[in-house]
């Protein structure tokens, strides 16, 4: 095979599935994107933002950097946070209920007393990330990471664990 058809198959590959890189690795940024509610914040730059406590209800994240973001407390219910990356993001005890974190970056997150019911989690990268007295009540978990992740209820889960915690 030569180098080309190599580059090429890699790439389409990469383009059809969900791969944690991928997330707006591209540097693509969204600088009309404010953190409030009902906002459109695709491709946001929210890398290491302080947004504790805040309200930003029915947001639209997806693609958005929100890595080693403080989101504590913030409510972010029924927003749309698909391919967003939150490594390492501080979403403890934050209201997630009705999000859509499709194939999300959640490695190494806090998510402890978070409120998940109905979140979907679908093929999520949850690596790692802590969910010690998350609220996961009717979370659509299929196809999500969770190998070395804590659960909800303190234990830690095993290496592929896929779809919920082994």
């Amino acid at each position: 095979m030569t180098r080309l058809l190599k580059i090429t198959v890699l790439a389409v590959l990469a383009s059809t599935l969900a791969i944690p890189a991928m997330a707006n690795d591209k540097e693509v940024i969204n600088r009309q994107c404010k953190p409030e509610p009902e906002n459109q914040c695709a491709f946001g730059e929210l890398r290491n933002a302080n947004l504790a406590g805040k309200d930003l209800h029915d947001g639209n994240y997806d693609t958005a950097r929100l890595d080693g973001a403080n989101l504590s407390g913030a409510n972010l219910s029924g927003s749309s946070m698909q391919v967003a990356n939150l490594t390492k993001a501080n979403l403890s005890k934050a209201n997630l209920e009705r999000v859509h974190l499709h194939a999300a970056q959640l490695m190494g997150a806090d998510l402890s007393g978070a409120n998940l019911t109905s979140a979907t989690m679908t093929k999520a990268f949850a690596m790692g990330a802590n969910f010690k007295g998350a609220n996961l009540t009717k979370a659509l978990l299929q196809g999500a990471d969770f190998s070395g992740a804590t659960w909800t209820d303190g234990r830690t889960c095993a290496d592929g664990s896929i779809g919920g915690c082994k």
